[in-house]
This record gives structure tokens, sequence and C-alpha cells, in this order.
């Protein structure tokens, strides 16, 4: 099994099961949630692709 990994500004998943939200620290003061979907097969998308503003 081979790790891919996604990034957008916004990513909607879809899976049979969800785990419990855990708050993770990013770069600086800033903090994400992380959370596991699992599903036979879980899928994700983006729905809002990044933007790099100048």
């Amino acid at each position: 099994m081979s790790n891919q990994r996604i990034e957008g500004e916004k990513i909607r998943c879809v899976g049979r099961k969800v785990s419990k939200p855990r708050l993770i620290h990013q770069t600086g003061k800033h903090r994400a949630i992380e959370i596991f979907v699992e599903g036979k097969p879980a899928k994700a998308e983006v729905v809002r692709v990044w933007r790099v503003l100048k």
C-alpha cells in the first residue's frame, strides 16, 4: 500500500468510519485538526484548489 497526499484549501472525505478529531500543531502558532477516515474504499477529493497569493 502506498501513501498518497492531496493538498487543497478544502477537502471532502467519504468513508464508513471517522476517527475522533485530534488537535495537532502546524508551523508557528497555527493549529490544525487531524482525522482518519476508513472505508472500503475511503475517498477524498479537493473541493477548493490551493491558491498561492502573491
